[in-house]
């Protein structure tokens, strides 16, 4: 919804009440500026920049030596990299009971 300063002045609670109930950003034109009253939470559910990440495709394998770059690589070295080079070791965990 779309109103003037001089109109929120005049409706402000019931303007605010309408954004608070539905969520819905209320945008108030100023000398040709658009402002906007918001719901702190509702701007929070529209994802912002982490809601525009894409699912990359990752590679897991060992961590390079300090000694190895990825620059002098040749073209089997992807599937060397993309190799475990041991399984990760499982230990068991106990978990404590919190105290009361």
């Amino acid at each position: 919804m779309t109103v003037s300063l001089t109109e929120l002045r005049q409706r402000l609670f019931e303007l605010a009440d309408q954004v608070v109930d539905t969520g819905e950003p209320l945008i108030v034109l100023r000398r040709g500026v658009r402002l906007r009253l918001v719901r702190e939470d509702a701007a929070g559910m529209q994802g912002g920049r982490l809601a525009r990440l894409k699912p990359q495709s990752v590679v897991v394998g060992p961590p390079l030596q300090p000694d190895e770059s990825p620059s002098a690589w040749g073209p089997d070295s992807a599937l060397r990299v993309a190799e475990p080079s041991r399984p990760w070791p499982r230990t068991s965990r106990k978990r404590s009971k919190p105290a009361p």
